[in-house]
């Protein structure tokens, strides 16, 4: 063997993983519900389950025995020691073991695990697998997007006033100083047909790539939360930017990610920096 691994066998890896997370909160959670019960992280909102914990280890560990020298930087602590270099690193992996946590306590199948590798310093591949509703998106650099191995592609939608939107609110919203997105949705709200707001970043990406949502932003995101869904929206021909309309989203905290045709006009109506 020998080289570095291609995009293709590193998306297969991506699958493989994120299955093998879901599969693992699936069987954490019991037919009793009781691997969704719930833990705060220090913020009420903010929670995590023995599930959360199940996923991680299964899609560490994999990524780690596929490839033990790359980094993988994870939600819930499992970061390797290539992680703390991960700025050296020509490959660091970026997992949610179980974005949409509230959704899974409250027994809601609107979440997913989520798995993305950043290739030099480039998002390259992404993977979002929602066990619950039996759909797994991904994509690799080059390689178009899908849903369950069929082709998807962003809405046609040119007119703000036809879209439907998405968005999400954070867990840190009334903290002292941030901006709790009401504002930017009140604007929305106005301009466009409808909006939505499901409680899974990831799966709202995807969504966006599958054309059910014509655009999707949200504030105070971390990289586990945008890093795989970035990667199915660009493969699906949409365009994704921070909120003002620059390229700082992954690490930015905050995302617009759209079918493209439409991304100047949201960005007009929600975009702006977030406070300093």
């Amino acid at each position: 063997m020998g080289g570095a691994p291609d995009l293709r066998e590193l998306t297969d890896t991506a699958l493989r993983v994120a299955r093998a997370g879901g599969a693992a909160i699936v069987r954490t959670r019991g037919d009793d519900r009781s691997g969704a019960r719930a833990d705060s992280k220090g913020i009420r909102r903010d929670l995590i389950t023995a599930s959360d914990r199940a996923s991680e280890e299964a899609v560490v560990s994999g990524i780690l025995e596929a490839y033990p020298d790359h980094a993988v930087i994870a939600e819930e602590g499992a970061l390797t020691p290539q992680g703390r270099v991960s700025s050296d690193s020509e490959f660091v992996w970026i997992v949610d073991p179980l974005d949409g946590t509230t959704n899974f306590v409250h027994g809601l199948p609107y979440f997913c695990v989520s798995v993305a590798l950043v290739r030099a310093g480039v998002p390259s591949v992404g993977v979002a697998h929602a066990p619950d509703l039996g759909v797994t998106y991904h994509a690799h650099r080059g390689g178009g997007a899908f849903r369950n191995d069929a082709p998807i592609r962003v809405s046609e939608t040119t007119a703000l006033a036809d879209a439907l939107l998405a968005t999400g609110f954070s867990y840190v919203r009334d903290e002292p100083g941030n901006d709790d997105n009401v504002a930017r949705l009140g604007r929305a709200l106005h301009a466009c047909r409808d909006l939505r707001r499901h409680g899974s970043a990831e799966l709202d990406l995807c969504m966006t790539a599958d054309g059910h949502f014509d655009a999707y932003w949200e504030l105070y995101l971390s990289p586990w939360d945008v890093a795989a869904g970035s990667v199915v929206v660009r493969e699906a021909g949409g365009r994704v930017t921070d909120l003002t309309g620059g390229d700082d989203w992954l690490f930015g905290q905050n995302i617009l990610a759209s079918n493209g045709a439409l991304h100047d006009a949201v960005l007009g109506v929600v975009g702006g920096a977030l406070p300093s």
